[in-house]
C-alpha cells in the first residue's frame, strides 16, 4: 500500500460519530446496558505499547466510570430519544486481552454501528455471537488479532452497509463467503484485505450486493484463479483493490462506464490495458504495479481527467512512451518505472501544473532532456535513470521546487547547464554515468544550500574548474561521489564541506594527498581514495591529523608502498581497504596501532612476507588473500566472522583454535590456494559457519561431519582439489540450508548420494574425478534434488543406464526464465562461488555462478543404454555432457527442446542413426560434438547449423556420414 494512501484507509473505513457534550440533550442509556460495557472493559487491559498505530492510540474506555451516563463515555453514541446504546467506537483504544464467546458485548443488540478495530484480542476466534448483533449497519474488526474461520452467524447481518475483517488473521470457509455474499444484499463496502480466501472461487464475487461501492482485498495471497470480469461493472463501484500473486484479472474491453474512482491491483496477472479504461472519467487513482501487464499504453489515457495518481511500475509495458500521459491536469504523481518504453518526450507541455513526483526510472526512453521537465511548478522529484537518454540538458531559467533529480545512468551528453544553480531547493543530485563533458565551474552549486547528496561519477571528459578561492560552503551536503573523472587535483571547493560525511574519488588521477586538506572535514564517516594509481600521501603538513568518525578507508591499489602515519592514527576505523598495492614490511606483536575498533582490515594483494599477531582484539573482516605470507595459519581472534587468507603460501595444519571460529551467524572462512595439509579438525561442522572454503590446499583423511548440531548454517562447502578419501560422511543430508557442494578432484571413496537429493536449497553438486561408483538409481521413485541446477558427475567409475526418473526430478532446470539473474553466493558480502566446468574439451574457471545457468556433466564414465527422452524436458539446460561413455541408440530428437543450449558434447559414445533436424532449430548453440560415434547419413542443413558463429566448436568427425 502506498504511504500517502494508508491514513485514509483508517478514515474512510473507521466510524465517525456526533457527539454532544450537553446532558440536557441526552437521556440517560439503561442500566442494563452500562452495566455490559463496564463488564466488558473491565475484562482486558489496557496497554497502548501494543498498538502498531501508536500516533492514533488513545486509551477511551479508561474515562468510562460506573454510576454514570454512559451516553457520554468516549467511544460510546446513543439513541437520543430511548438512549440505548447504537453505536461503540473502540478503535485503538489499546485493549488487550482475550475475547471470549460469552462477552456481555453481545447483549448489545440495539447496536448498529461497533468498531473493534486496532486492539489486541490475542488470537481469539471469532465468536459466532457477532451474528446476534443483527441491527448492525457497520462492523469493523480489524488489525484486531482474531484469527479462525468466520463463522457461517456472519451471514445473519442483513443490514450490514460496511464490513472489515482485514488483517486478523481470519479465514472463510467457500460455503460461508458463499452465503454471507448473497444475504448481506445492502452491503456498500467489503474489506477483506490478508484474509485467507484459499477456497473462496472468485465467481462467488458475482454475488454481491448490487451496491457495492468498495472492494478491498489487499495480501489475498490464497485467493487464485480468474476474477470475474463482470465485477468491475457493477453500478456503484468507487473503490477496488486487490493484491494477490495467483489471481488472474482481466478489464472488460467495451461497456465499462462503472463510477470507479480507485482501482488498484498488485501482484496479480493481469493481460493488457483495454482502450476501454478511458472510460472511467471519475478515476483518481489508477495503481496497477507489479502485474505482468504487457503491450502499450492506450491513449485513451489521456481521458483521465480527474485522475491525481497513476502508477503502471513494475511490469512489462512497451511501445512508445504514451504523449496523454502529459496532459492530465490534476495528476500528482506518475511512476512508469520498470517497464520497457521508448521514445521521447515532447518538446512542449503545458499541463502537469499539479505533477509532484515523476519516475521513469529502467526504461528505454530516448531523445534530449526537455528543459520544461526542470520548469514544472509542483515537481519535486523526478527520476529519469537508466534510460537511453542522449544530447544535452537544455537550459531552463526558473526556480522549481525540485528537491530530487536522478538522472544517472544515460548517455546525456555536453555541459551540466549553469541553469543548475536555479535549482535552490535541490537536495539530491544523481547525473553519474553519462557522456557530461567540458569544464563544470563547481562555484555554480555555491547557491544550493540545501544539497545534501551530489553524484557526478564515471563522466571520464568532465572535468572541474573554480574561479573563487573557495569562499563559500555547502553546509547540508552530506555525501559528494566525483569517482571517475579524470580528476588530477584533489577539488579545493572540499576542504570547506564541513558537514561532509561520504567523499568518493576513486578511480581518478590524483597524485598527492596531504592531511591538510582533510582539517575541517570532521565529520567524514567514509573516505574512498582507491584506483588512484599514481597517489602519493605526502609527508606535508600535518601528519597528525585525526579524523574522529572516519570508520571507512579505502586505499586499494593506489600503488603505496608503506604504512602513513595518516593511517595509524584513525583510531576509528572499523573497515580499512589496502589490496593491490606494493606495501611491505611485517605485522609484528608490538605494532597495535589501530587498537581495537578496527573490524575490517584487507591487505589483500600486497608483498607483506610476516604475519605473527593479529593485533585487532574485535575485528569483524580480516581479509589477507593475495599476498605472499608464509608459514602456519594463524586463526584470527574469536570475534571475527569473515576470514579470508586465500592465495598466499601457507603450510602445515589447520590448528584446533579454528573452532573458537564462527561465533556469528553467516560466519565465513576461506583459507583456499595454500599449501595447507593434515587433516580438518572435526569441530569445524559444528560452528555457524555459512561459508567454507578449503580448495586447492593437500588436506587428506576423511572429510569430517558437517551439520551435526541443529540450526546449523553451511551454505556453501568446496573442498575442491585436496585428496580426501574414504566415503561422504552421512551428517551432509542434514545440512538444510547447504546450496553449492564443491568435493571435485579427491580420492572420494563412496556410492551416489541420493540422500542429498532431500536438501531443499542444494543448487550445486560436484562430484567430478573421484571414485564414486556404482548405479545412479532412484531407490523409491520419490522426487530428488528437485532445485539442482548444476549437476557434475564426470571423471568417476559410474555404471549402468542413465537414470530416466532422475532427469524427471530437476526441476530447477526445466523453468529458469523467472528466476531472477544473481550469482550464487552473493549473500556473503566479500565472496561468490565459483567451479570448473569441461567445454570444448577444456577445463573452464567459472569465476562467478550465475543463479540462471544450468549444466549436466555425466562425461567419462561407464553408462551404458540409450539417452533417455526426459533430458529433453530440462528445458533450461546451457551445457550437457554424456561423452565418453558408453551410450547406444538414437540421438532423441527430444534434445531439439533445450532451447537454451549453448553446448552438447555426446562424442565417443557408441550412438547410431541421424543427426535429428530437430538439433538445428537450438539457435545459442555455439559447441557442438559428435565425433567417434557411428552416426549416418547427411548433416542437418538450415538454421543454427548453417550459422554457427566464426568462434563456435563443432565436431562430427570420425563418424559414417
Amino acid at each position: 500500500m502506498k504511504r500517502w494512501l494508508i491514513p485514509s484507509y483508517f478514515v474512510i473505513f473507521s466510524l465517525f460519530f456526533t457527539y454532544n457534550s450537553s446532558a440536557l440533550t441526552l437521556p440517560f442509556c439503561p442500566h442494563d446496558q452500562s452495566a455490559a460495557l463496564i463488564q466488558f472493559n473491565s475484562s482486558f487491559s489496557i496497554d497502548c505499547s501494543r498498538s502498531s498505530q501508536l500516533s492514533i492510540s488513545r486509551a477511551k474506555t479508561i474515562s468510562w466510570e460506573e454510576g454514570t451516563n454512559c451516553c457520554l463515555w468516549d467511544g460510546v453514541k446513543c439513541d437520543t430519544k430511548t438512549g440505548n446504546v447504537i453505536a461503540l467506537d473502540l478503535s485503538f483504544s489499546c485493549l488487550f486481552g482475550p475475547f471470549p464467546s460469552n462477552n456481555t458485548l453481545f447483549l448489545l443488540r440495539h447496536l448498529r454501528q461497533l468498531n473493534l478495530a486496532g486492539n489486541d484480542f490475542r488470537g481469539s476466534p471469532m465468536a459466532s455471537q457477532f451474528g446476534q448483533l443483527t441491527s448492525l449497519t457497520h462492523l469493523n474488526i480489524s488489525w484486531s488479532s482474531f484469527i479462525g474461520k468466520v463463522p457461517p452467524e456472519i451471514s445473519r447481518l442483513s443490514k450490514l452497509l460496511s464490513l472489515d475483517l482485514s488483517m486478523s488473521g481470519l479465514m472463510f470457509e467457500g460455503h460461508v463467503f458463499e452465503n454471507m455474499v448473497a444475504n448481506l444484499t445492502q452491503l456498500r463496502h467489503l474489506l477483506l484485505s490478508e484474509v485467507n480466501m484459499s477456497q473462496v472461487v472468485p465467481t462467488s464475487f458475482l454475488n454481491m450486493s448490487s451496491y457495492i461501492q468498495t472492494l478491498v482485498l489487499e495480501n489475498n495471497y490464497e485467493l487464485h484463479g480468474k476474477f470475474p470480469e463482470d465485477v468491475f461493472r457493477f453500478p456503484y463501484l468507487q473503490k477496488f483493490r486487490v493484491s494477490s500473486n495467483f489471481l488472474e484479472l482481466k478489464f472488460p474491453k467495451t461497456n465499462w462506464s462503472a463510477p470507479l474512482k480507485s482501482l488498484q491491483v498488485t501482484l496479480s496477472y493481469l493481460e493488457e490495458l483495454p482502450d476501454s479504461i478511458g472510460d472511467l472519467t471519475s478515476l483518481e487513482i489508477f495503481d496497477l504495479p507489479v502485474n505482468h501487464l504487457g503491450g502499450p499504453i492506450p491513449a485513451s489515457l489521456g481521458n483521465l481527467t480527474q485522475l491525481k495518481y497513476l502508477d503502471l511500475s513494475d511490469n512489462n509495458l512497451s511501445g512508445v512512451l504514451p504523449v496523454s500521459a502529459f496532459n492530465l491536469r490534476q495528476v500528482q504523481f506518475v511512476d512508469f518505472s520498470r517497464n520497457k518504453l521508448a521514445g521521447s518526450f515532447p518538446s512542449q507541455v503545458s499541463e502537469l501544473s499539479q505533477l509532484s513526483i515523476l519516475d521513469l526510472d529502467r526504461n528505454f526512453l530516448s531523445g534530449r532532456v526537455p528543459s520544461w521537465l526542470f520548469s514544472l511548478p509542483s515537481l519535486v522529484l523526478l527520476r529519469l535513470s537508466n534510460n537511453k537518454l542522449t544530447g544535452p540538458i537544455d537550459q531552463f531559467d526558473k526556480v522549481t521546487p525540485l528537491e530530487e533529480a536522478y538522472l544517472q545512468n544515460n548517455e546525456i551528453e555536453g555541459p551540466v547547464p549553469g541553469s543548475i544553480a536555479l535549482l535552490v531547493n535541490l537536495i539530491y543530485l544523481d547525473l553519474s554515468s553519462n557522456k557530461l563533458s567540458g569544464n563544470f565551474d563547481l562555484d555554480k552549486l555555491s547557491k544550493l544550500k540545501k544539497l545534501e547528496s551530489l553524484t557526478l561519477s564515471n563522466n571520464a571528459l568532465l572535468s572541474f574548474t573554480s574561479e573563487s578561492k573557495v569562499n563559500y560552503s555547502l553546509p547540508n551536503l552530506l555525501s559528494l561521489n566525483l569517482s571517475s573523472c579524470d580528476i588530477i587535483d584533489f577539488p579545493d571547493f572540499v576542504r570547506n564541506l564541513e558537514g561532509l560525511r561520504e567523499l568518493d574519488l576513486s578511480n581518478n588521477r590524483i597524485h598527492v594527498i596531504e592531511a591538510n586538506m582533510f582539517v575541517k572535514l570532521k565529520e567524514l564517516q567514509r573516505l574512498d581514495l582507491s584506483h588512484n594509481s599514481l597517489l602519493s600521501l605526502s609527508n606535508n603538513g600535518n601528519l597528525s591529523l585525526f579524523l574522529p568518525n572516519l570508520g571507512y578507508l579505502s586505499l586499494s591499489s593506489c600503488n603505496l608502498t608503506v604504512f602513513a602515519n595518516f593511517l595509524t592514527i584513525q583510531e576509528s576505523l572499523r573497515e580499512l581497504y589496502l589490496s593491490n598495492n606494493s606495501i611491505q614490511g611485517q605485522i609484528t606483536k608490538q605494532e597495535r596501532t589501530w587498537g581495537s575498533n578496527l573490524v575490517i582490515l584487507d591487505l589483500s594483494n600486497n608483498l607483506l612476507t610476516v604475519v605473527e599477531y593479529y593485533p585487532w582484539r574485535n575485528i569483524k573482516v580480516l581479509r589477507l588473500d593475495s599476498n605472499l605470507l608464509e608459514g602456519p595459519l594463524l586463526v584470527p581472534p574469536p570475534s571475527t566472522s569473515v576470514f579470508s587468507i586465500s592465495n598466499n603460501k601457507l603450510t602445515g595444519e589447520v590448528p584446533y583454535s579454528i573452532c573458537e571460529f564462527g561465533t556469528e551467524i553467516d560466519a565465513a572462512i576461506d583459507l583456499s590456494h595454500n599449501n595447507l595439509s593434515g587433516v580438518i579438525p572435526k569441530c569445524a561442522g559444528l560452528a555457524n559457519i555459512a561459508y567454507l572454503d578449503l580448495h586447492a590446499n593437500n588436506f587428506h583423511g576423511n572429510i569430517p561431519d558437517f551439520c551435526v548440531n541443529e540450526n546449523n548454517m553451511l551454505s556453501t562447502l568446496n573442498l575442491n582439489d585436496n585428496d580426501f578419501d574414504g566415503p561422504l560422511p552421512k551428517s551432509l543430508a542434514n545440512c538444510l540450508l547447504l546450496e553449492v557442494l564443491i568435493l571435485g578432484n579427491n580420492k572420494i571413496n563412496d556410492t551416489f548420494p541420493y540422500s542429498l537429493g532431500n536438501l531443499p536449497s542444494l543448487q550445486v553438486l560436484v562430484l567430478r574425478s573421484n571414485n564414486f561408483h556404482g548405479q545412479v538409481i532412484n531407490p523409491d521413485n520419490q522426487s530428488y534434488f528437485s532445485n539442482l541446477r548444476i549437476l557434475d558427475l564426470s571423471h568417476n567409475n559410474f555404471s549402468g543406464y542413465l537414470p530416466t526418473t532422475f532427469f524427471k526430478s530437476l526441476e530447477g532446470m526445466m523453468g529458469l526464465a523467472d528466476v531472477d539473474m544473481a550469482y550464487m553466493g552473493d549473500r556473503f558480502q566479500y565472496y561468490t562461488d565459483s567451479m570448473v566446468l569441461t567445454m570444448k574439451g577444456e577445463e573452464i574457471v567459472l569465476e562467478r555462478i550465475l543463479t540462471i545457468f544450468a549444466a549436466i556433466d555425466m562425461s567419462s564414465n561407464k553408462f551404458e543404454g540409450t539417452i533417455p527422452e526426459t533430458v529433453g524436458n530440462l528445458i533450461s539446460l546451457q551445457v550437457l555432457n554424456f561423452s565418453h561413455n558408453h551410450l547406444t541408440g538414437h540421438i532423441p530428437s527430444s534434445l531439439g527442446n533445450l532451447v537454451a543450449l549453448e553446448s552438447l558434447d555426446l562424442s565417443c559414445n557408441e550412438l547410431v542413426g541421424e543427426i535429428p533436424s530437430e538439433l538445428t532449430g537450438l539457435n545459442f548453440l555455439e559447441v557442438l560434438n559428435l565425433s567417434e560415434n557411428q552416426l549416418v547419413g547427411l548433416i542437418p542443413q538450415g538454421k543454427q547449423f548453417n550459422t554457427f558463429l566464426n568462434d563456435s566448436y563443432v565436431d562430427l568427425k570420425q563418424n559414417l556420414y
